[in-house]
């Protein structure tokens, strides 16, 4: 939960156990994680040994790439624009990035699938296009989960989707105890989620971290905000 005040209330079912050795920076990657965590179990959850692509290296497109590869996704492929983002995706355990503005996502992917395509995506980047490639990089009987989506309305090729059996499904947040069980592979560093906290700044300078984390000011991927002083 993440709230610009130092004490707030909430149910309890919405919390989730943080062991002592975790940071309060860290733990504040636990949602993020999750949503990661929600979008593959609505997708069918068991994917060890099927092969996973992430459109978008975003904080959740990047914790998808951990928590897939926790769960025993191969191979997982991340796409996205820019080469800092795919090399932290790389240290998050991808087995292969895509830089789309030099290759494109659908080739590199049926490519690096020998033709067969990927299980699942994960589509992470809300781009107007996103959802016709990923239909195109999953085989048949595939499944899309869409984290993000357009700011305004777009064509999507239906008969493709319909013909070839895929099925879409679309979140909002996490659910399912998504959030718990990725708490757990965090506490047992299946993966390291520190790496997308890149920037903190003082509760006084709120607005400051907005614009940050908003306008992606020196790339920064997941700001925290520290409510004390340590």
């Amino acid at each position: 939960m993440a709230v610009f005040a130092e004490y707030a209330v909430n149910n309890i079912n919405t919390f989730a156990h943080i062991p002592d050795e975790m940071s309060d920076a860290e733990a504040t990657l636990v949602v993020t994680a999750g949503t990661a965590m929600y979008g593959l179990h609505v997708m069918g959850g068991v994917i060890a040994g099927e092969g996973v692509a992430i459109i978008g290296p975003g904080p959740i497109g990047l914790m998808g790439v951990g928590v897939a590869k926790a769960l025993g996704a191969q191979p997982v492929i991340l796409t996205g624009t820019r080469d800092g983002r795919l090399e932290m995706g790389k240290k998050l355990g991808a087995d292969a990035v895509v830089n789309v503005g030099r290759e494109d996502p659908v080739e590199a992917v049926q490519h690096l699938t020998q033709g067969k395509g990927v299980q699942y995506v994960l589509e992470c980047s809300g781009a107007p296009n996103a959802l016709n490639e990923a239909a195109r990089m999953v085989n048949r009987g595939g499944r899309i989960c869409l984290a993000a989506f357009p700011a305004e309305p777009v064509p999507v090729d239906l008969a493709y989707l319909v013909r070839n059996n895929i099925y879409v499904f679309g979140i909002r947040g996490e659910g399912k105890s998504a959030t718990h069980r990725a708490a757990a592979l965090m506490a047992q560093k299946c993966f390291d989620a520190k790496l997308i906290h890149t920037h903190t700044f003082p509760l006084a300078k709120v607005p400051t971290a907005i614009h940050y984390a908003r306008d992606r000011i020196e790339d920064a991927i997941k700001v925290v905000v520290q409510i004390r002083q340590t």
